[in-house]
């Protein structure tokens, strides 16, 4: 120590583990806040082959449905089987952006990541390639 240094007291240093706590909590709450504003804004695409698009929000909730006249054409049957197997692809993506999301906020190895990781998963399910049949109904998109 130099001549004009104080040494540091019990009091100083239990203010400055005090204050680095509070500052890891601010870091904490604003990494959840962005988190939370992310996921809010989330909407995910899903496509069926024959011409259906839906979008999700971050719970997989419908926010909107687009199918092409050709399919609104054949009824009601096709047009269901289209908007089902959209949603199914829609909620298939679901995990890998919640994931993506949580992982910007928290970091990729954070034991938050893999717990948003594992719950999507969950819900959604993991993301699997589709198996469309190979009948009369593979024409329209139908999931097996």
């Amino acid at each position: 120590m130099s001549a004009g240094e104080s040494v540091p007291t019990g009091a100083e240093e239990a203010r400055a583990a005090i204050a680095a706590v509070l500052a890891d909590a601010d870091e904490q709450v604003r990494r959840a806040e962005s988190y939370v504003a992310a996921v809010e804004g989330l909407r995910v695409r899903g496509r069926d082959r024959s011409g259906a698009v839906v979008e999700l929000d971050h719970g997989g909730g419908l926010v909107d449905v687009v199918v092409e006249e050709h399919v609104a054409r054949a009824g009601a049957e096709p047009v269901r089987r289209a908007v089902l197997a959209a949603v199914a692809d829609a909620r298939g993506r679901l995990p890998e952006r919640l994931t993506a999301i949580a992982a910007e906020a928290f970091g990729p190895d954070a034991a938050t990541t893999a717990h948003v990781r594992e719950h999507a998963e969950q819900v959604f399910g993991a993301r699997r390639a589709p198996r469309f049949a190979a009948a009369a109904g593979a024409a329209d998109g139908v999931l097996r």
